[in-house]
């Protein structure tokens, strides 16, 4: 319910502030006073678009702020999804800088306008003259015929399990697209693979292939030459080995008297230990180094398919090779899941389909239980409003599976006739403007009787209609504000009258500008309202009798 409205900077008004019934507010005052300018600067609240043009002061932000009071409603939900402070009593604010800035507030927490329309469409329903959209929405009916048959939660659940199911279809689409992307290359894809594959590139495999063919390739001069240094070492007559050992057995008793003798003993004998080995190591080494044909063909054979890959990827390093290699092996895993997922995913597909068709069977058959219903209580309602022939027919019409929507298997567009003996058409087709107008507050009356939507918002829905019909359109307004909040803009004073909080919106001259104002008006001052607007400025004592039997 919207308890509170404060705007300020906002077209001829400067400050207004205004509080509301929770049963039915009406609007009136004299054409060009502002009343239309309210509703704009509501709409503003609702998220609609603002512009700067707005600013009554150029120079100042324009500032709109709603306190509604939700605590009856169920929203805790939409506030924790949207990480926002949950109040009771909920204030949302939109300011417009005169840089032409626009920001939405939902209890001091900056939001989107997305955010915000979410949260206020739960919150406000508003219809204006002239507004037919929502009648020829092909699924306006069904949530209509939903809350009739009190199977919302149902429908509810139906929805997002059907939102799962088109994001798993999409996501379907995604994976059959890549895969056709992949297909026309995984020929290629596969055949560098298993080149590289059956290379058996290891890390670091080139360089080890050139030291080792290498030694292979000279493998003689290293063995000849190892032998001959084995032996000036420690293999011939007079070996160096032993002539070292010679001299460090002289240099020995020698150490003890003078240090340096002693230094020059240590490092002889390092040096002998170190020849002993490289001497071991060399023969080794000279034992084991021969020519190996057969080695050296594979390894050069081997070099070759390394340089020519190198060559045909574009590389410098084995190592990037074998990345190749790692990214072509995912592709194809890539591939390979995909059509892996692909069928786990049209399986589900079709099981959630089966279910869907099931629900939305069942949900189709409730809404058409209901059909006749609403019919009649429409068509009763229309003849209270004046329109003693007035009728709709609800075309109903069931698709087949592939047609599964939001709303189940169902489309039902609205026929309506306000004259007897005429058959119901298309809304669009047929019926003025105060017709429709009627047409619409039927079934806002019809829907009000099931429905948690907590504000109806009338815009001068009224238009059209005068005298008996008035009458019954402001009791019908009062009905649906004892389950309601209603909110209605009129020029009518039988309307005005059925007002649980009457407002009267004027223009303030008294200022160095004109300015809109607002004042909540009874007693003689309302009556006078009431005979302005039977019989305008300066009503005659026929008028105000006239305006008191109206309030009685």
């Amino acid at each position: 319910m919207l308890s509170a409205l404060s705007i300020k900077n906002y077209a001829i008004i400067e400050l207004v502030e205004i509080q509301f019934d929770h049963q039915l507010n009406i609007i009136t005052g004299e054409t060009g006073a502002g009343k239309s300018i309210l509703l704009g600067a509501l709409n503003l609240i609702l998220g609609k678009r603002a512009d700067t043009n707005v600013l009554r002061n150029a120079d100042e932000k324009c500032s709109i702020e709603a306190i509604f009071k939700i605590k009856n409603y169920q929203l805790q939900s939409f506030f924790i999804e949207n990480d926002l402070e949950y109040e009771d009593d909920t204030i949302i604010r939109r300011e417009i800088n005169p840089n032409g800035k626009s920001r939405a507030f939902i209890n001091d927490s900056p939001v989107t306008l997305d955010v915000l329309k979410t949260l206020t469409e739960q919150l406000v329903d508003i219809y204006a003259q002239g507004e037919t959209q929502h009648l020829i929405d092909k699924f306006f009916f069904c949530e209509i015929l939903d809350e009739l048959s009190k199977q919302t939660n149902v429908v509810k659940e139906y929805q997002t399990r059907y939102f799962e199911y088109k994001q798993k279809q999409n996501k379907l689409q995604k994976l059959i697209d890549t895969q056709l992307s992949l297909q026309k290359e995984f020929d290629f894809i596969s055949f560098q693979y298993n080149e590289l594959k059956e290379a058996e590139i290891e890390a670091d495999e080139f360089e080890n292939i050139e030291h080792e063919l290498g030694l292979l390739q000279h493998a003689e001069v290293i063995k000849r030459n190892l032998s001959e240094a084995y032996n000036l070492l420690d293999g011939n007559e007079y070996p160096a080995l032993n002539q070292m050992l010679q001299a460090n057995k002289l240099m020995m008793p020698l150490a003890n008297f003078h240090p340096v003798i002693a230094e020059m003993h240590d490092k002889l004998t390092s040096i002998v230990d170190d020849v002993k080995s490289m001497t071991r190591q060399m023969n080794n080494l000279a034992d084991v180094t021969d020519y190996n044909e057969e080695r050296v063909q594979m390894l050069s054979e081997k070099q070759t398919i390394v340089n020519k890959l190198m060559q045909k990827h574009h590389v410098s390093e084995v190592n990037d090779l074998l990345r190749i290699q790692q990214t072509l092996h995912q592709k194809m895993e890539t591939y390979s899941n995909s059509s892996e997922e692909i069928i786990k995913i049209e399986n589900e597909l079709l099981q959630d389909e089966k279910n869907l068709l099931s629900t939305a069977q069942r949900i189709s058959k409730n809404r058409n239980e209901k059909i006749k219903t609403a019919e009649s209580k429409v068509t009763s309602l229309l003849a209270d409003l004046g329109m003693p022939y007035g009728h709709i027919v609800l075309d109903s019409k069931t698709v087949d599976k592939t047609g599964l929507n939001s709303h189940g298997i169902d489309e039902i567009k609205l026929l309506f006739s306000a004259n007897k003996g005429s058959v119901p058409q298309a809304l669009d087709e047929v019926g003025s403007g105060g017709e429709k107008s009627r047409l619409m507050l039927a079934i806002k009356s019809l829907v009000a009787e099931t429905t948690t939507l907590p504000t109806l918002i009338f815009d001068e829905i009224d238009t059209g209609i005068s005298g008996e019909v008035a009458l019954k359109v402001g009791n019908i307004l009062r009905t649906l504000g004892t389950k309601h909040q209603v909110i209605a803009i009129t020029h009518l004073p039988q309307v005005a009258a059925k007002a649980n909080t009457h407002l009267f919106v004027y223009k303030n001259h008294e200022k160095e500008k004109t300015e809109t104002a607002i004042k909540i008006i009874n007693g003689e001052e309302r009556v006078h309202e009431l005979a302005v607007m039977l019989s305008g400025n300066n009503p005659p004592k026929e008028a105000i009798e006239n305006a008191k039997r109206l309030l009685h």
